[in-house]
């Protein structure tokens, strides 16, 4: 599971960036120095985005979270960051959120929350984010029970995004 999760993480870093919004050259740079390893330059970077709102930079704070990267490693930072930008619709943030509901991965576990979350990163993620999220929505949905699958649908059926200013719809 947890190589399912770097796995997540690098396909967060690989995609995200092309969802930037308002402040998409900002985000750029920030990613790039990300890339770069020059984790002084991006962790301000994003955190100044994230608490403007910016779902891409929240998401990002949860990879270097995630991965210890820039910062102390914490799993539950990570999970925080991922929620959200998951809130705001930013399908790379499901992906990982949900992930990490999986195992319990800095977040109490949860097969019908991972398997919510999924569902949103499957239907509103493109490419290899949907793909990964598919592929484990088939491996997750042989735990659960049927009546648990259909919650998890209903509720992402009924979920909408948290739109709080243009720069957190990408």
């Amino acid at each position: 599971m947890l190589r399912s999760l770097a796995v997540i993480v690098a396909l967060s870093v690989s995609s995200v960036w092309m969802t930037a919004g308002a402040s998409a050259g900002e985000f750029e740079d920030a990613v790039v120095a990300y890339q770069a390893s020059d984790y002084a330059a991006a962790y301000p970077a994003f955190m100044d985005m994230a608490s403007a709102g910016h779902s891409g930079a929240e998401t990002m704070l949860g990879v270097m979270y995630f991965g210890g990267q820039g910062v102390e490693r914490n799993e539950s930072f990570a999970a925080i960051w991922f929620f959200k930008a998951s809130r705001k619709g930013n399908p790379n943030a499901h992906l990982a959120f949900g992930s990490l509901h999986i195992r319990g991965v800095g977040v109490l576990q949860n097969l019908s929350k991972a398997y919510k979350w999924l569902l949103l990163a499957a239907e509103r993620g493109e490419g290899a984010v949907a793909s990964e999220a598919n592929r484990l929505l088939t491996e997750i949905g042989t735990l659960m029970s049927d009546a648990q699958r259909q919650r998890a649908i209903a509720e992402a059926k009924a979920w909408r995004p948290i739109i709080l200013t243009e720069e957190t719809s990408e």
